[in-house]
């Protein structure tokens, strides 16, 4: 499993992730060729593991840095992470590598003064959460459409 440090992430909206999320403009011409019977899985530079450290990270900080946390927004941040983690568990990882991923992407070990005062990672949740739990679940589903080993793709 590879192993990468998302110090940088948080510069980045919700915006701009789901950007990452989108056809490029070959892909959507490629779409069009293929019968509609063949439903295509949209095609997206972003990998299924980059979207679950993205989850966990802001999981994380909904847990402790935020006081009155959206309750759908928890929900859908804690469904689209078990599975995930279900689809990750299912192709290969160990649960102790899953847990081992969940720590570093989620910063556990970071002292609460030092992840709840980073303003560019509350920033960053605060733009996740101008989305809809639906919008948050399409991710996840073009992820877990994926066949195969769960890979990072091009991560933030």
């Amino acid at each position: 499993m590879a192993v990468i440090v998302l110090g940088s992430i948080y510069a980045f909206s919700f915006a701009t992730v789901a950007a990452m999320s989108q056809p490029s403009a070959a892909d959507r011409a490629a779409d069009n060729d293929i019968n509609q019977e063949a439903k295509p899985t949209r095609s997206t530079t972003m990998g299924p593991v980059c979207w679950a450290a993205i989850l966990e990270s802001i999981s994380e900080i909904g847990k402790r840095c935020i006081q009155e946390e959206s309750p759908a927004f928890r929900a859908a941040l804690d469904e689209d992470i078990a599975r995930l983690d279900a689809k990750f568990l299912a192709n290969g990882w160990t649960p102790d590598g899953l847990e081992r991923f969940k720590v570093q992407m989620g910063e556990r070990d970071r002292p609460f003064a030092e992840l709840c005062s980073n303003k560019d990672a509350l920033a960053f949740y605060q733009g996740l959460t101008k989305s809809l739990p639906a919008d948050i679940h399409e991710t996840t589903n073009e992820m877990l459409a994926r066949p195969g080993r769960p890979e990072w793709g091009t991560c933030l």
